[in-house]
């Protein structure tokens, strides 16, 4: 199954964090076919903590959905991530975007993610890596970017971190 997920940290050495997490699930089978850009991101939610790192990669699995949400959990353990106030700081947060053209609607886990639309950080770099892509019960996410750039704050724009 093709799945997207949503990489973020803000605490710690953010780009290892992320690297490690994406080690993490491969070493289970969860197998990469491409990973965007990372890009710096202010924090949408509560302000008054670092940048974040952001990117998104697309996967192969043959794991379940709730499969796949325990193991994205369990590389988030792995980092050292801490129980902390929601949208705070954190030192890896996977997301599970996309599982295929599925939908699911449960009380802990919901397919498409429904943040999607008003997460630039993860409209960018998914439109990096797949632009044309359907996110089922949403529309494509070139036309979602292009409507979330007209109604979201300017400021909400990530920038892409070089890496090199």
């Amino acid at each position: 199954m093709d799945i997207y997920l949503a990489f973020g940290s803000n605490l710690g050495d953010r780009v290892s964090a992320i690297q490690s997490g994406i080690e993490f699930l491969e070493q289970k089978n969860i197998e990469l076919v491409t990973l965007s850009s990372y890009y710096i991101s202010r924090p949408k939610y509560l302000s008054d903590q670092p940048e974040f790192v952001n990117c998104v990669g697309h996967f192969i699995t043959t794991f379940s959905p709730r499969k796949l949400l325990d193991s994205c959990m369990d590389a988030e353990k792995t980092a050292g991530r801490e129980k902390r106030a929601r949208y705070g700081p954190r030192e890896l947060d996977v997301d599970l975007l996309l599982f295929g053209q599925q939908m699911l609607a449960e009380v802990d886990l919901k397919i498409p993610h429904p943040g999607i639309p008003d997460r630039l950080f993860v409209l960018v770099p998914l439109a990096e890596i797949s632009s044309e892509l359907n996110v089922p019960g949403m529309g494509p996410v070139n036309e979602l970017l292009e409507k979330a750039r007209n109604t979201l704050p300017e400021e909400e724009e990530p920038t892409i971190l070089d890496v090199t």
